[in-house]
């Protein structure tokens, strides 16, 4: 199905972000000093807010760590592995580590979610024009003769080479930022840095606690955007945990008919997911572990979600399904708090406590 006009509707990054940091004010002791930078990289705005002498220093080091990825990762940046390794498929390819420890990841969670992350729909998405912003709604036929360069299984690794078959295309957008936030924390404590919060356009690592008067430190408070408003739907307090929200507003386009379309695509179907779910954020020690399962329990939708969550327990989530309705895991049962009128609260897994 083709139209004839295509109404787009992206948001603006700053817009788009999904998780409001509440900074509740600090006051610090003297050895605290507080360095920021901001800064623009992966198509988002990211800022790093650090405590301690050395954080100015150890800020830049992020940046340029960050820089590095995006150079490794980009799908469309004609220098990077990634696009190189998408222009030169059917014959082997030497990798990088950080390629070869993203895509072995992406694969494990792949199949782990039943496909629900999937690291190799680019060729989908850039038949729905995601990856170009000329966007279009392609015909069934048009899809089926796409979907069968987008099966991971065919994607063969050995050590650090690679074949891709023919026509498949990989990206690591989906974990692109979450491997960033952790290799972000990994350079801060370096450093010596043990308060931080790191703020990659939404995605956000919440390293140790805050510290106020006389030195008393506490949680830091994390605020989850309602996807309907666009103000807070409640907060939660976290220290050493990433809080990565995806859904289905951040980025989409809507046809002649107002139907919308998001970013967020289902591989068994080759089209936007259809979830019941508006928004799911991820509560984990991994940013990399909570950008993959903040996109796989979208796709899966809330039943889905849930009996996954149960099945692991290895992270915390909390599902907002309208205006009205928010399910939370029982993990974060004490550490929320609602702002949003919400009328129909679950917290699930409870039994489990």
């Amino acid at each position: 199905m083709n139209f004839s006009h295509i109404v787009l509707t992206v948001r603006h990054h700053f817009l788009s972000i999904l998780v409001l940091i509440f900074y509740l004010s600090v006051t610090l002791a003297s050895c605290q000093k507080e360095s920021d930078i901001s800064f623009d990289a992966m198509n988002t705005f990211m800022t790093i807010r650090s405590f301690g002498l050395k954080g100015e220093k150890a800020n830049e080091r992020v940046r340029a760590r960050i820089a590095q990825i995006e150079e490794t990762i980009s799908t469309t940046k004609e220098e990077s592995e990634i696009y190189r390794l998408n222009h030169t498929a059917g014959t082997v390819q030497e990798i990088s580590q950080d390629t070869e420890l993203l895509l072995d990841f992406s694969l494990r969670m792949a199949q782990k979610t039943g496909g629900a992350l999937n690291p190799c729909l680019y060729p989908i998405t850039s038949l729905w024009g995601f990856t170009t912003e000329n966007f279009r709604v392609p015909s069934d036929s048009e899809i089926s003769a796409i979907l069968p360069y987008t099966d991971f299984s065919k994607i063969s690794m050995k050590a650090n080479h690679i074949l891709l078959e023919k026509n498949m295309m990989i990206d690591l957008g989906a974990v692109g930022k979450g491997f960033a936030s952790d290799e972000a924390v990994k350079i801060l404590k370096k450093a010596g840095i043990t308060s931080a919060v790191i703020d990659l356009g939404g995605n956000i690592y919440a390293l140790g606690k805050k510290r106020g008067k006389h030195g008393k430190k506490s949680d830091w408070l994390i605020g989850v955007k309602d996807p309907f408003s666009g103000d807070a739907a409640l907060a939660v307090s976290v220290h050493d945990k990433a809080i990565i929200t995806s859904g289905g507003y951040e980025r989409f386009f809507e046809d002649e008919n107002g139907k919308r379309y998001i970013h967020i695509f289902d591989g068994k179907t080759g089209k936007p997911a259809e979830s019941d779910i508006a928004s799911v954020t991820i509560v984990a020690d991994s940013g990399l572990y909570a950008d993959a399962l903040s996109t796989s329990l979208f796709v899966m939708g809330k039943k889905n979600a849930i009996d996954f969550w149960r099945a692991h327990r290895d992270f915390e989530a909390i599902i907002i399904l309208d205006e009205k309705s928010i399910a939370i895991s029982s993990g974060l049962a004490d550490s929320f708090k609602l702002i949003a009128p919400f009328q129909n609260v679950e917290i699930f897994g409870i039994e489990s406590r």
